[in-house]
């Protein structure tokens, strides 16, 4: 299991996996994919109920998806801006999964500090920029929609002249801060919370596939490759990697996005530009850029051009050159002073987008409540899967909560339509999209996805 070329994160440490399961066993909890929302979920719940036997299943290694290649921002984004998320479910619910979001990224924050998890945290918050008039117009509409939502506090007006004395780029046009953002190692925090879940009795399988799930009267059985386990309740938290199932392999588009990473700046180009606050920073573009620096003084560059793929998760997607090539690019567009810093480690991996942008959790079968999935961060999953988590906790010890109440939770994960009429016409929309950000031309809302959400259900407003 080859670990060290995954991320960059992944291969800062040396990691030896667990030994994977090898025989029958029975569980209270048997929680599928080894990322970030099995291990908040296994957290949740041992801290309430230590007593609970707890499994985790891990097809390859602890954090080997998106868990350990993103980008390291636990954030309060969900959809792709404010005013979406607003659009999509309403004002009064938007208010509810901002607030949700925001004490998801508080409580990442403060379980690394009271746990000691070494995952290089830098809670300095998140700085949205725009660098074309259509996206001086999100930028407004998002500051529009959070003074309508009672949220204004939450966010700083950065005017062309603030924004520009924060991070030194002529692109940067206007903007906001927000305080609720915090950088990690990923594949750090990941390994942090694993660790502290085996601490509170956990048993970790890695190099364990699930191969299916069967649920019977009063149990739920997870085949694996070398033994089964027989628990009360399981959760299914593959993301992207979902597409290996039946049941949720048409419930999301799976998607790439690619990140770069300089050398780390000398003490000059850091000064060049500034950026005293080390902050994260994103753009609005629809294929956004997100960048930030790491502790060791490099500037992560991730983002550009979304990438549908639609058979899923294959090694062969990890790298892109054209899609590498496009996004130094834009780095040296955005930060021409640093056109002599080089890339020196480049990577991809996949994520799960839903057909209205927002994350699913709930039961498959309402009715028994055996098998839960939570999936389609949209890119966002840091701080979203810890949501989830909480929502999921909840739901396992039957418990009704402000968490479960979210319009994101419990509803049936919508069947994005059929494959041969689907797929064709995300990839026009796509190369429409890029195309309308290369030439800084308004972005609309995909109509594909309008279509999609109202064909298969997924318009949270008809709920």
């Amino acid at each position: 299991m080859d670990l060290q070329s995954r991320s960059y994160w992944l291969g800062l440490d040396d990691y030896t996996p667990n030994a994977p399961l090898d025989g029958d066993l029975q569980a209270d909890v048997a929680l599928v994919g080894g990322g970030f929302t099995s291990l908040w979920t296994a957290l949740l719940l041992l801290e309430e109920r230590p007593e609970l036997d707890v499994v985790i299943l891990e097809a390859n290694a602890i954090g080997y998806g998106a868990s350990g290649r993103n980008g390291g921002f636990a954030m309060t984004l969900v959809n792709r801006t404010l005013s979406h998320l607003a659009a999509a479910v309403g004002d009064a619910e938007a208010r509810k999964i901002y607030l949700a979001a925001h004490r998801a990224v508080e409580h990442l924050t403060a379980t690394v500090k009271a746990e000691a998890i070494a995952c290089d945290i830098q809670p300095n918050g998140l700085i949205t920029l725009s660098n074309t008039p259509p996206q001086d117009r999100l930028i407004h509409d998002e500051l529009a929609t959070a003074q309508r939502l009672g949220i204004a506090d939450h966010f700083e007006v950065l005017d062309g002249d603030a924004a520009r004395q924060r991070i030194h780029s002529e692109r940067i046009r206007c903007g906001f801060r927000e305080e609720a953002c915090t950088l990690v190692n990923p594949a750090r925090l990941a390994r942090g919370l694993k660790r502290v879940v085996e601490g509170r009795g956990a048993r970790v399988f890695e190099a364990t596939p699930v191969e299916a799930w069967e649920e019977r009267p009063g149990e739920v059985v997870v085949q694996t490759p070398r033994g089964r386990v027989t628990a009360d309740r399981a959760l299914v938290a593959a993301n992207a990697y979902g597409t290996a199932w039946k049941p949720t392999r048409d419930a999301f588009l799976p998607f790439y996005t690619y990140i770069c990473l300089t050398r780390p700046l000398t003490e000059g180009e850091w000064k060049s530009v500034g950026w005293e606050g080390r902050e994260g920073a994103e753009d609005r573009r629809m294929g956004l850029h997100y960048f930030r620096p790491t502790i060791d003084g490099r500037i992560l560059w991730g983002g550009r051009d979304p990438a549908f793929r639609p058979d899923g998760p294959k090694a062969r997607y990890d790298r892109d050159d054209r899609i590498f090539r496009r996004m130094r690019e834009s780095f040296e567009w955005f930060f021409p002073q640093l056109g002599g810093v080089a890339f020196e480690h480049r990577w991809g991996g996949p994520i799960a987008v839903t057909g209205n942008f927002m994350p699913a959790v709930g039961w498959f079968d309402e009715s028994r409540r055996r098998v839960a999935f939570a999936h389609g961060y949209n890119g966002h999953g840091v701080a979203i899967s810890n949501l989830a988590a909480h929502a999921l906790a909840d739901l396992f010890v039957d418990r009704e909560s402000e968490w479960t109440e979210l319009r994101i939770v419990g509803r049936k994960a919508p069947d994005l339509g059929p494959r041969l009429l689907r797929d064709p016409l995300v990839r026009m929309t796509v190369k429409t999209q890029i195309r309308a950000d290369d030439e800084e031309r308004e972005i609309q809302e995909p109509w594909v996805l309008r279509i999609l959400n109202r064909l298969t259900g997924a318009d949270l407003k008809a709920r």
